[in-house]
């Protein structure tokens, strides 16, 4: 791990166009240092370190900024033709479960339960699953999933639970 940390300084530094050289030392602890300045006790053992295959050539910088910006342009041509975002969930046209009402007839509560049914459905593409394909029993929710759904909490406690007609089935 230390090592892989040393090599991605020394590709740092070396990338700074040869800027300084760099030396290598090993102090009495064991550590290993790599700095473009030694210490004045350490001049007799430091070794300078070649830095040369890291160097690029003028040709090679060109050639990876041109990759650079070609990936760039197809980026942005793949976010432009990418479609929208779905609407939110009131642009949205009225579905199965908005058309069933309560049977209390109260309007304050029919529309709460078609806004629940609403979240209900928008929220459901996004349900995880486990490897069998069955929804987890703690009803987790993809985090995107709130960018496009609206949460809405349940109208039952308020207006009692829901009655269901043989309509409401499309099962046998």
């Amino acid at each position: 791990m230390k090592r892989s940390f040393l090599l991605l300084g020394l590709l740092a530094l070396g990338s700074v166009a040869g800027a300084a050289d760099l030396y290598r030392w090993v102090d009495e602890n064991g550590r290993t240092h790599v700095s473009d300045i030694v210490p004045t006790r350490y001049h007799d053992v430091a070794t300078k370190i070649d830095t040369s295959a890291s160097e690029i050539s003028e040709s090679q910088r060109q050639e990876a900024l041109a990759r650079a910006a070609r990936e760039k342009q197809l980026v942005e041509e793949r976010m432009r033709a990418s479609p929208p975002p779905p609407p939110p969930v009131s642009a949205r046209p009225k579905s199965k479960a908005a058309e069933l009402t309560p049977d209390n007839g109260d309007a304050e509560c029919a529309e709460l339960i078609r806004a629940y049914r609403e979240s209900q459905e928008c929220f459901a593409p996004f349900m995880v699953t486990r490897r069998d394909g069955r929804h987890h029993s703690r009803g987790w929710v993809r985090p995107e999933a709130y960018r496009y759904c609206q949460r809405v909490q349940s109208p039952y406690a308020k207006c009692g639970p829901p009655s269901h007609s043989p309509s409401d089935f499309p099962y046998p």
